[in-house]
């Protein structure tokens, strides 16, 4: 069978994050070679080849069996299963191609007592070519194998690390699973002139802190080695899959364990940082490893209903076994941050948001899977998002509950316990909304205040800033959500209406239709809200707020608030209004309007209120008046006792939350 190369080496999938795959192919397949060479003193040199810009390419040099006849053969079968029972797929010289262009492979290898010398150069374009091979017929000579790996190609030489330290700690994370065997012989980066020993590193900084523990799934026995590195710069707690004693892929721990913060090391009794990694690897993984030696080919997820055992064993389990060993084992260094987390929820909740105090008492071991460290309003969020999950579990059991009957209750202790353990947690939540409601206005009375005063160039909000507090502009009861509307700030009666039109052209009103000619502009002009009050039809009472921009001193006679407020009244008793089904309803003749009229006591305004003849309220901070003819009562009330009425209305729930 024929192989076109340059499609092969097309379809080879490399991603850009993989740049060093090829030259961790090169390494791995000079440690089998020093294996099958059995020898005591092997070793592998890198050699890293510089250029005037980033590193252009490798050599590896090792003291293995070298590349014989059946190594040779193998190389130049495409998916050779030579070393299958290795791991090996038989695509590494394919990766090599993938990431550079030229490879060129000079050998000296024994066989049947003599020496012979292989030379070969291989490419995409030619595959291998130019090769030679002669028998040295001399014994003063020893095995080498030299691979050049040459002209690094894009994206992969600008993704390669340029510093022979990373480098070399990519070889060692790579081919971890060697050094913990105790199988790998010396191996050396050299980087103009400067070598960096493997071996020595591993020995003298890794291997004191390794461990090795063993689980079953299904029959299968798995092994967990685990490393804890310390000094290493920008490395994340991982936990690696390996097959055949190289890594194949690997998953950030804090995604399993959340006390494990990313990009955090852990901090012990003796304060020094470390990472932690841990390595998974057994046959069941070593069967299962792809050709590219990226991925397993094993489901993400278990399959409950497999109908043959046994049944593949999935990622997920092998995953969640390790992880609950590498917890306990952690469980010690993670002491410390789970006491400190503990404690800045507990803070967060008592002093900024005591509507989550319920989880506290009833949702402990979900608070422990909030990741350490979360600034305020992400802290915030995850705990909105576990009162969420306990609120609809509440009300799911109080569901539940309805269905019970009075005899199960009598005949059924348990009835009765898990009724008054759901009415505990029923009445907790009742006080955690109470309190987060309390604090909500809390909030807005000081946003309310705070537009009340001068900004920074001196000026006044406009009537429209005020407005919005309260009610949104150019809506409706039917827009906007009960949480959205605060007009408890001037009556906390008016919070329960039937229908509510705010900065509205009265015409554009579904159920109002006035038989005028004039132009109903007046929402719009002095941005009015308008709402009703009860459930008779049409109307039990009438109620319109209007809002003056604060400290505004100059009104026009045709400007007078109070006169607006009457011309409203008019506009609106002349017209009908629609029921829900459609037919016409004039409004009662006898129907009460109340009007609000919200701004400073400036001296314009007082006069309005002295010629209407209102009258002042007793504090002195507002005006009260009653029209006989529109049946309409009036109240002329400052922003200083809007603020101070709405404080005192609250100020008994203000004290007991410490607002």
């Amino acid at each position: 069978m024929l192989v076109d190369l340059s499609g092969r080496i097309r379809n080879t999938h490399l991603p850009g994050s993989k740049a060093l795959l090829p030259l961790f192919e090169a390494v791995v397949n000079s440690i089998h070679a020093v294996e099958d060479a059995k020898i005591k003193n092997g070793f592998i040199k890198i050699l890293i080849q510089r250029g005037s810009a980033p590193i252009k390419g490798f050599i590896v040099v090792d003291n293995g069996i070298g590349f014989d006849e059946k190594n040779y053969n193998s190389f130049c079968t495409s998916d050779s299963t030579w070393k299958i029972s290795r791991g090996s797929k038989g695509i590494g010289r394919f990766l090599w191609l993938k990431a550079f262009s030229h490879i060129t492979v000079s050998s000296v290898y024994k066989s049947a007592g003599n020496y012979f010398r292989r030379e070969f150069n291989f490419s995409t374009e030619k595959g291998v070519y130019e090769h030679t091979h002669e028998n040295l017929n001399t014994s003063d000579i020893e095995c080498q194998t030299i691979v050049q790996l040459t002209d690094y190609q894009s994206p992969y030489k600008e993704k390669c690390p340029q510093e022979a330290d990373a480098i070399a700690k990519k070889i060692l994370d790579h081919c971890i699973a060697y050094f913990l065997l105790d199988t790998v012989p010396l191996i050396e980066v050299i980087d103009e002139g400067h070598s960096i020993n493997l071996n020595d590193y591993f020995v003298s900084r890794l291997k004191p802190n390794s461990e090795e523990r063993e689980f079953q799934l299904s029959g299968h026995k798995f092994s967990l080695k685990s490393l804890k590195f310390y000094g290493f710069e920008n490395s994340e707690h991982q936990l690696c899959y390996c097959a055949n004693h190289r890594e194949v892929k690997s998953e950030n721990l804090d995604k399993h364990i959340v006390d494990l913060t990313k990009n955090r090391k852990i901090r012990y009794e003796d304060n020094k940082p470390f990472t932690y990694l841990a390595y998974i690897s057994g046959s069941y993984l070593d069967e299962r490893v792809n050709s590219e030696r990226i991925n397993f080919n094993i489901p993400d997820e278990p399959d409950n209903f497999a109908i043959v055992e046994p049944r593949d064993i999935s990622l997920k389990e092998i995953r969640n076994a390790a992880v609950n060993m590498i917890e306990k084992e952690l469980s010690p260094f993670l002491k410390t941050i789970r006491e400190n987390k503990e404690q800045e929820i507990r803070n967060f909740i008592f002093n900024d948001a005591p509507e989550y105090r319920p989880l506290l008492k009833y949702a402990a071991e979900s608070l422990k899977q909030i990741p350490p460290g979360l600034p305020s309003p992400k802290l915030d969020i995850e705990l909105h998002k576990l009162q969420s999950k306990f609120e609809l579990e509440i009300k799911e059991k109080g569901k539940e509950i309805l269905t019970y009957t009075v005899e199960d209750f009598l005949k059924y202790p348990e009835y009765s316990h898990k009724f008054h353990q759901f009415l505990e947690r029923y009445n907790d939540i009742g006080k955690s909304k109470l309190a987060e409601y309390v604090i909500h206005k809390k909030v807005i009375l000081d946003i309310f205040e705070k537009n009340l005063k001068k900004d920074d160039d001196g000026k006044y909000k406009l009537e429209k800033d005020i407005h919005e507090i309260v009610f949104p502009l150019r809506s409706t009861s039917e827009d906007v959500a009960f949480e959205r509307q605060n007009l408890w700030i001037i009556d906390e009666k008016l919070t329960y209406h039937q229908y509510l039109a705010s900065d509205q052209p009265l015409d554009t009103l579904e159920d109002l239709e006035i038989d005028s000619t004039e132009r109903p502009d007046l929402l719009i002009f002095n941005n009015p809200i308008a709402f009703v009050e009860g459930e008779e039809q049409p109307y039990s009472s009438v109620v319109i707020v209007e809002f003056k921009r604060p400290m505004r001193g100059r009104y026009k006679d045709n400007e007078n608030p109070i006169t607006q407020v009457y011309d409203y009244i008019r506009k609106i008793k002349s017209g009908s209004f629609v029921d829900r089904e459609g037919r016409l309803v004039n409004l009662p003749e006898h129907i009460p309007f109340y009007a609000y009229i919200i701004c400073d006591l400036t001296p314009k305004i007082k006069g309005f209120a002295e010629d209407a003849t209102y009258y002042p309220t007793p504090d002195l901070q507002g005006y009260f008046g009653y029209n006989p003819r529109l049946n309409t009562y009036v109240e002329i009330l400052s922003f200083t006792k809007l603020i101070n009425d709405a404080k005192r209305r609250n100020n008994v729930l203000f004290k007991k939350l410490n607002l």
